[in-house]
């Protein structure tokens, strides 16, 4: 299933085509230019050791081009020596050698010789090299931009396809408006899950485009160095990646064993040390002792086998490099020694076996990188595939404002975790009204509010407005009649403008700032930096609460609902500010059904009607007195919440004043 997930989520590269071909080109000439600084490291190798200085066969000097002869300086037997020639002894080492791509390569260089006369120099072959080896160089930094771009292109525009998905998704999903369900989960899968598989797709991207490449480059350079000698070490490496692989595994299982017997040894060792108490108590010092010192031995003997086993695996491990390594070695010194072979090509050959290590590693970094890719797409798209909650009819009907009742007819309601939040509940909610929710319950108050702008649907029973079941009308037209000031909710990091009208250029100025004026927000408005255009939020201007609680009000009263659900804030709030809000609230219930989640007493007390909810259901409901009377969890919830010293209101000290 994760490789399906990763599968789909790497479709997402067709949104850029462009950007993946270009991805690959880079890539691909990232690792030709790496395989040709190989090959001019080499040939300044040549250069070096032999110092420009060649012998070939004198019936040869004949048949070779005429700058040859112009760098004969003597004779040894039957041979004529050249100096200072630059990469010629490349052509005279491998024209006469009986493997066929070494005498290719002699006549390629020959060639080579021929088109650019200043590599038939020492002084001079050595300059070209140089030069073209500094070329590569800012090639390869180049091509390594560029590759990293349009990578970076490719794998975060994936990324926030996937975000977009599961953003689009939060709409159709319901449960995260509780506040135990939250966005955390959501949040996750945003961020981590995401950025793993946008680094997944990345790597496997970067290393496609560039390893295969060089890895086929390198083993040419062995093949053509030496055959023999690569498939004798490509035999020895693949036996010890198998041998190693077994012991490594047979180790790890060794090792888990010594870690939990160390384990337990310790607990044991701990509940001794936890039973200090009764020992005292009960005079078993003695028996104490004896078990200590059992418990004792017996974990000193398991922690000493678990780092025993530990350094065991590493050495067997180190064993099985090392005699790898030193046979490696002493094949190719064998090659040198006894079959003539140039150190020169022994070089080559090692480095090129050292140049596949980084390929290999890349490689296995990035199936390690897919396959947490893998684990984390699989989570996204479980979420993003999990079916809406919130459906709307076909045929919806318009809602129009609200002018009788709300009514709940018998709801449940439960969370993620299967906790009934809401049981069989029926209550109505008349039109125009002033309703207190309360309950000691937080989750079971949210769901109950949540329910009327349908952020959630019930599991059973049915919320209509004015006879209508909330699942036959619309989204829109049941948003556009109800309005929410909740704690969680109340500013976002916007300007004071966006904030209050959300973005929509149908509500001038004009319109806002009387929003504001009626939610006494227009003068602490004035007074920022920028006014209404003061970027505010988790990363704008600081508000405090009460201010932020007014930018809610606000927002509420520019839409004009019909319904509007009110959280009290929580923090203290003097007694100055308590009246804008009084007043604020006054404001609004006219012509409209207040809802409110309240954390005060004379809000309360200013309320119509009080709902007390207990296990899912209307424990009690009916005016504050009648309710002050009849309901023992009202006296409660009034003692541990809305006394004085719970709201702030009267500190500690105040009552002898």
């Amino acid at each position: 299933m994760s490789a399906l997930a990763y599968d789909r989520a790497r479709k997402l590269f067709a949104s850029r085509p462009g950007a993946v071909f270009l991805a690959q080109l880079y890539g691909a000439l990232q690792s030709v230019l790496i395989l040709g600084l190989i090959g001019v490291a080499a040939l300044i190798g040549v250069l070096v050791t032999s110092r420009g200085v060649a012998e070939t066969n004198e019936g040869n000097i004949g048949i070779l081009p005429y700058w040859v002869q112009a760098h004969v300086r003597g004779e040894r037997g039957d041979f004529a020596v050249v100096e200072d020639s630059g990469l010629f002894p490349i052509v005279a080492a491998n024209l006469e050698n009986p493997n066929t791509a070494h005498r290719i390569g002699a006549m390629v260089t020959l060639g080579l010789l021929q088109s650019i006369p200043a590599l038939r120099t020492n002084t001079g072959a050595l300059q070209t090299l140089v030069s073209l080896a500094i070329a590569i160089v800012l090639l390869l930094t180049l091509f390594s931009r560029l590759r990293r771009s349009a990578l970076a292109d490719v794998a975060c525009e994936a990324a926030a396809s996937l975000r977009r998905q599961i953003h689009r998704q939060m709409y159709r999903l319901g449960q995260s408006s509780l506040p135990t369900e939250g966005t955390g989960p959501v949040v996750n899968l945003f961020t981590r899950e995401v950025n793993d598989v946008r680094d997944g797709l990345f790597n496997q991207l970067d290393v496609e485009s560039r390893v295969p490449l060089l890895v086929l480059g390198l083993v040419c350079f062995l093949l053509l160095v030496s055959w023999v000698s690569t498939l004798f070490i490509a035999a020895l490496g693949g036996l010890v990646w198998i041998t190693a692989r077994a012991l490594r595994r047979s180790n790890e299982n060794l090792t888990v064993i010594a870690l939990r017997d160390a384990a337990i040894q310790l607990s044991a060792l701990q509940e001794d040390l936890g039973l200090l108490r009764i020992v005292r108590v009960h005079g078993m010092e003695n028996v104490d002792k004896a078990r200590f010192d059992e418990h004792l031995d017996r974990y000193t003997d398991a922690d000493y086998q678990r780092i025993v086993t530990l350094g065991h695996g590493r050495s067997i491990l180190f064993l099985v490099y090392g005699s790898a390594a030193v046979a490696g070695l002493g094949v190719l010194a064998f090659t040198v020694i006894e079959r003539g072979h140039s150190a020169v090509s022994t070089l080559l050959l090692i480095a090129s076996l050292g140049g596949l290590v980084v390929p290999v590693m890349e490689w296995l970094r990035m199936r390690k990188s897919i396959a947490q890719a893998s684990r984390s797409a699989e989570a996204v798209l479980d979420y993003v595939d999990r079916s809406p909650e919130l459906h709307q009819a076909g045929g919806a009907q318009f809602l129009p404002p609200l002018k009788t009742q709300i009514s709940f007819e018998n709801v449940t309601l439960e969370n993620s975790s299967g906790r009934k939040l809401l049981d069989g509940l029926s209550i109505e909610i008349p039109a125009g009204s002033r309703t207190a929710i309360m309950g000691l319950d937080e989750d079971a108050k949210y769901a109950l509010v949540c329910l009327i702008p349908r952020l959630i649907d019930p599991k059973v029973g049915r919320v209509r407005i004015d006879g209508l079941d909330l699942r036959d009308v619309t989204l829109e037209s049941i948003r556009a009649q109800v309005s929410t000031v909740l704690q969680a909710d109340l500013v976002f990091s916007d300007t004071v403008l966006a904030n209050i009208a959300l973005g929509d250029a149908s509500y001038d100025l004009p319109r806002v700032m009387e929003a504001a004026k009626l939610a006494h927000a227009h003068s602490f408005i004035q007074d920022l930096p920028q006014g209404y255009d003061t970027p505010i939020g988790p990363l704008g201007h600081y508000l405090t609460v009460d201010q932020q609680y007014r930018i809610g009000l606000a927002r509420a009263a520019l839409h004009d609902p019909s319904i509007v659900i009110i959280e009290e804030p929580t923090a203290y709030v003097d007694d100055e500010v308590k009246a804008y809000l009084d007043d604020t609230i006054t404001r609004l219930a006219h012509g409209r059904t207040l809802i409110i989640l309240p954390h005060r007493l004379s809000t309360i007390r200013h309320c119509d009607r009080v709902i007390i909810l207990q296990n899912g259901r209307v424990e009690a409901a009916g005016p504050p007195r009648e309710i002050h009377k009849e309901s023992k969890l009202y006296r409660h919830l009034q003692y541990i919440e809305f006394n004085q010293f719970a709201t702030g209101e009267l500190e500690a000290g105040q009552m002898n004043e």
